[in-house]
């Protein structure tokens, strides 16, 4: 809506998000790209946390506003997978078998992961995270040892944050949407729109 609408000249995204899924992460974010590849200046404001995942929409941004209390930064990646064979073990049930292959049955959750398993594992987390930093040092223009020195799954508060190149400017929404006009060269003849997702008439009841 935001690429086609010809009278959208730019776009503020308000965020307030501890974080979620990388994939969901980086498809905001992808998006948030091609805005500002089709011209229109794109400017982040945070609210009260703008965390992890919700850094890592934020970080292509041309600005990042937050408020000095703004809870953000989390540039990290966990994960965790759960088996079950010592709780199925109490009640006399076990996993046994023939596998084909050297992973064969490596991640099933009735079983203690292999090695192979938790070595493939955890190659995947610092891919992610490496992936992290990238994103960040390409949108905040840092280089990777700066971002991974504040990084490492720390939080910090807007104002700290700002100390440490990870947001631009301190203040509220009205401030980040000033800030997107004056970047789109508005001038005083503008007005701001709110786009949310179109409701249900079961939501508009």
């Amino acid at each position: 809506r935001v690429i086609a609408d010809e009278q959208i000249k730019a776009l503020v995204v308000r965020i307030d998000s501890p974080g979620g899924a990388v994939q969901t992460s980086e498809l905001i974010r992808r998006d948030i790209a091609r805005v500002k590849e089709a011209g229109k200046p794109v400017v982040v404001s945070m609210g009260a946390v703008a965390a992890s995942g919700g850094y890592w929409i934020a970080a292509d941004a041309d600005a990042i506003w937050a408020e000095p209390n703004t809870i953000t930064g989390s540039i990290g990646i966990f994960g965790m997978v759960s088996t079950v064979q010592d709780s199925l073990a109490k009640i006399g049930v076990y996993t046994d078998g023939v596998g084909t292959a050297v992973n064969s049955g490596g991640w099933r959750s009735d079983r203690e992961l292999t090695a192979d398993s938790k070595a493939i594992f955890q190659a995947t987390l610092e891919k992610g995270y490496k992936d992290f930093l990238s994103l960040v040092a390409n949108g905040r223009e840092m280089s990777l040892d700066d971002v991974d020195a504040v990084a490492q799954g720390r939080v910090w508060s807007g104002a700290v944050a700002k100390g440490h190149g990870l947001v631009d400017e301190l203040g509220g929404l009205n401030d980040a949407i000033n800030h997107a006009a004056r970047l789109a060269s508005l001038g005083d003849s503008w007005k701001a729109k709110a786009l949310q997702p179109a409701r249900s008439p079961l939501e508009e009841l």
